[in-house]
């Protein structure tokens, strides 16, 4: 680990961009897709051509599992000592299973539209986010649903709990 923060304690931010995202075994168009933007801005970034707004360096910082700041290239005050470390066992454990989400802030929940969500898969686990999934009603239709791939942020989920899947039978 100290290693690897060597790696990407030198160099441009896009330079540790273009790092992190190999090092985690992404292709510029995962990571775009987890961020909804488009591939080209993530090549955008990594050539220095720009670079993330605040919400989606925050949201590469939680993919890649290092703190904003060392994101941004400061490392001072970043030893995280074993005691610190969340124990992510069951969480982990719940990773493909659906559940249902209790949110610290219960409007936050509604504006992002997981309120009305009684189930979400639950696709990743990191120390600071959760990736998760769910379906959801189309903007301007009835009946059309669209799946909704998020990033939820650990210190907003009070809780995780398990939902019976249920199968029926053809009979």
């Amino acid at each position: 680990m100290e290693r690897q923060k060597e790696d990407i304690k030198s160099g441009t931010l896009g330079e540790r961009l273009a790092l992190l995202r190999k090092r985690y075994g992404y292709s510029q168009q995962e990571i775009a897709d987890l961020l909804d933007v488009t591939r080209q801005t993530i090549s955008n970034w990594e050539c220095g051509q720009g670079a993330p707004a605040l919400d989606k360096a925050a949201e590469l910082a939680g993919i890649y599992r290092i703190s904003l700041d060392e994101l941004a290239g400061n490392f001072q005050g970043s030893h995280e000592t074993a005691k610190e470390r969340k124990d992510l066992h069951i969480l982990k454990k719940l990773m493909g299973k659906k559940c249902r989400l209790e949110y610290l802030d219960q409007t936050e929940a509604a504006i992002d539209d997981l309120l009305g969500n009684t189930q979400v898969r639950i696709l990743d686990v990191n120390e600071c986010w959760m990736r998760i999934e769910y379906e959801r009603r189309r903007e301007g239709t009835f009946r059309q649903k669209e799946t909704v791939v998020k990033l939820v942020e650990l210190s907003k989920i009070t809780g995780a709990v398990l939902t019976v899947e249920t199968e029926v039978e053809n009979g």
